[in-house]
């Protein structure tokens, strides 16, 4: 990349960004929210022209200007988001760039001509050997549906790869897969560009780390020569520090959200209590039953028995709306599927929950609702305008609009699933931050999450979760993570 500066209306997304990445090394692009790491990604993709400067590759004569000159010079990218067909099988998503119509008698044979073999190969280079090929796309959890797309490394011939927040779904075993999966590409002469947030898996993989912030080329360093403290303090500026852990909430506080004996789906007879200011975390692993809890009390998944009460008053939602009635938002694990709408904008998800406050005789009073939505903007501060397409955004700005539009709703329990998947330290900070004011106002938040610090630094107390069931309760004055995760899998805890 030489000189390369993008800008889109009002936002310069880049600015004179040069770069060179090496066959056989793995470069990191690190930045935070909205720093550029994301549209960098995608003008060497060809997916984004630059405003100006140009991409090169060696062997190829062109500048990259368009995806198609970007898989004539070997270019594959792989994206946050999957590009997964759900109605497709899991074989037809691996060969998804290879399917074709053309010429054929049958057009609904689509797949190219390869063997059993080859999609079982493909798939057991990313650790899904257990997925069969017939099974439909639809039916795979978010960290499965990113590893069946990272398996079309194995059937596209590249030279480069871009993998853009492609490990933020995945499972720490699965990540294990992304590592051994990078390593073989090193040691095949591939160019891996790996653009993350998360320092663990940074250091873990990346030989050199370029750091962006606000859209510019801030240091580049050697991995082996630096700290994740030290890429984290040029990431955002000044140097991060941990927030306190909070204190249990005061028994005398009113029992707000009240979970008897609940069973529904991988969650079976859970029982507890989040009192008024109180934030509870629920820790566990995939296939826990995690988020069974937070979608059954919700509304978006049937209990099969228990009960569930707020201020004492039996809630038996069957919808997220009619949960809504009663006091209680959820926040989805996966944003973009089921967050907010794709071609809204941020003012027309911010309100989406309450749209018959802003109308009168089913119009829109768009005077009054762009005033609210100018409110909430500044509030939870939100980049981009109240017009501005919320898919558009970074994953921690898409967040904060979720979280805005669910909080119009004024909830007494708020429900947050996974609430940092995805998202930069810088961002994380903000949501953290959001949240204990939250709470600080009296709301009772549930956090489902799979990140043992997090549970630790955000909630007074953590259940922890084993195969459905609650099996340790813990307050993050005299735990560690180390407790934590030994609970759920069914250790001793010191």
């Amino acid at each position: 990349m030489n000189q390369v500066s993008k800008s889109y209306p009002g936002v310069k997304a880049l600015e004179s960004v040069s770069l060179t990445g090496f066959t056989g090394e793995v470069l990191a692009i690190c930045g935070a929210n909205g720093a550029g790491k994301s549209t960098l990604a995608k003008i060497l993709a060809g997916q984004e022209p630059a405003t100006s400067g140009s991409v090169s590759v060696t062997g190829y004569d062109s500048e990259i200007r368009s995806p198609s000159d970007a898989e004539e010079a070997g270019i594959l990218l792989m994206h946050q988001e999957p590009l997964i067909v759900e109605d497709f099988t899991v074989e037809e998503n691996v060969w998804l760039s290879r399917l074709n119509s053309a010429g054929r008698s049958k057009p609904w044979n689509l797949l190219p001509r390869v063997s059993k073999g080859q999609t079982v190969q493909a798939l057991s280079a990313v650790g899904l050997e257990g997925v069969h090929p017939q099974r439909l796309a639809h039916e795979l959890g978010p960290g499965l549906r990113q590893m069946l797309a990272l398996s079309r490394t194995q059937v596209n011939a590249h030279r480069i790869l871009l993998l853009d927040e492609t490990t933020a779904s995945t499972t720490e075993d699965h990540f294990k897969d992304v590592l051994a999966l990078v390593d073989r590409e090193r040691a095949a002469g591939v160019s891996i560009i790996f653009v993350s947030h998360r320092m663990d898996e940074v250091f873990a993989m990346a030989d050199r780390i370029a750091v962006l912030r606000n859209g510019e080329l801030i240091d580049l360093v050697n991995t082996a020569e630096t700290t994740p403290e030290e890429v984290l303090t040029l990431m955002i500026g000044d140097a991060v520090q941990a927030m306190d852990a909070p204190a249990p909430v005061s028994e005398a506080a009113e029992e707000m959200l009240e979970v008897e004996r609940l069973t529904s789906g991988a969650a079976t007879d859970i029982s507890f209590t989040i009192r008024a200011g109180e934030v509870l975390g629920i820790y566990g692993l995939v296939g826990s039953g995690r988020s069974s809890i937070a979608r059954s009390i919700s509304g978006n998944q049937t209990r099969d028995s228990g009960s569930v009460k707020v201020r004492g008053i039996p809630v038996t939602a069957k919808s997220p709306g009619e949960a809504a009635r009663h006091k209680i938002a959820y926040l989805t694990e996966d944003r973009r599927r089921e967050g907010f709408v794709p071609d809204f904008t941020n003012g027309m998800n911010m309100t989406l929950a309450v749209p018959g406050r802003f109308s009168r005789f089913g119009v829109i009073n768009v005077r009054k609702e762009r005033a609210r939505v100018k409110q909430l903007i500044k509030q939870f501060q939100v980049k981009g305008g109240g017009d501005t397409l919320t898919r558009t955004l970074s994953g921690g700005n898409q967040q904060k609009v979720i979280i805005a539009k669910w909080l119009e709703t004024d909830p007494d329990v708020i429900v947050l699933d996974e609430p940092t998947k995805g998202i930069d330290v810088g961002a994380r900070l903000n949501i953290y931050q959001i949240i204990r004011t939250l709470a600080a106002s009296g709301k009772s938040i549930l956090v489902i999450t799979s990140e043992a610090e997090e549970a630790l630094m955000l909630c007074n107390r953590v259940l922890t979760l084993k195969e459905g069931r609650i099996v340790g309760e813990f307050t993050p004055a005299t735990s560690t993570t180390d407790d934590l995760i030994r609970s759920s899998l069914g250790g001793e805890t010191a």
